[in-house]
């Protein structure tokens, strides 16, 4: 197991590790439990239907992260796998990054994310030399528009029917932060 970061949030230890086999069955039966409430805003949680396609998802990330074309953790909570958190469609040249995550509504409301979003963000600035961090959230989801505001991201854009969600097309609010250290 490799811990990317550790933290506390009130009285929970939390870690960011790489990804690993051994974290599918816990992933799975998270992803099971809220699968609901997850598809409407993660469409891979319709598709993720079995063990095995965790596992694999789990395998072609460990892959990317070696590229370093994605960097992907599992937010573990008290050792226990609880959700993911990655930065993605990551752009060496002009050092951008999509930020995403996912957490179990069994830890919801207590400060995680935004705790495991600000330290993603801290490493991504100041090891990465990331420039620009944007995260995506569908406008109704007011639990990611709330995490981009408590971290002090900048609105930028809202796009139109961006998003297909069953038979209707849903808004897309755009976030930014930027690195005010980097020397570009």
């Amino acid at each position: 197991m490799f811990t990317f970061s550790k933290f506390t949030v009130g009285t929970h230890d939390v870690t960011l590790d790489f990804p690993e086999e051994r974290h599918a069955e816990a992933l799975f039966a998270l992803i099971t439990h809220d699968r609901t409430a997850l598809s409407r805003w993660m469409p891979w949680a319709d598709t993720t239907l079995n063990v095995s396609d965790e596992r694999q998802f789990i395998r072609y990330s460990r892959t990317q992260n070696a590229k370093s074309d994605l960097l992907l953790l599992t937010i573990l909570v008290d050792g226990l796998p609880v959700g993911m958190l990655d930065l993605h469609d990551i752009h060496h040249i002009n050092r951008t990054a999509k930020i995403g995550y996912w957490l179990s509504s069994t830890v919801q409301g207590q400060g995680i994310i935004t705790t495991a979003v600000s330290h993603l963000i801290s490493i991504a600035f100041s090891e990465l030399a990331i420039h620009k961090i944007i995260l995506e959230a569908d406008s109704e989801n007011n639990k990611s528009i709330a995490v981009a505001e408590r971290l002090n991201f900048t609105f930028e854009a809202t796009l139109k029917d961006q998003i297909r969600y069953r038979d209707t097309y849903k808004d897309l609010n755009v976030y930014v932060r930027f690195n005010n250290n980097t020397n570009d």
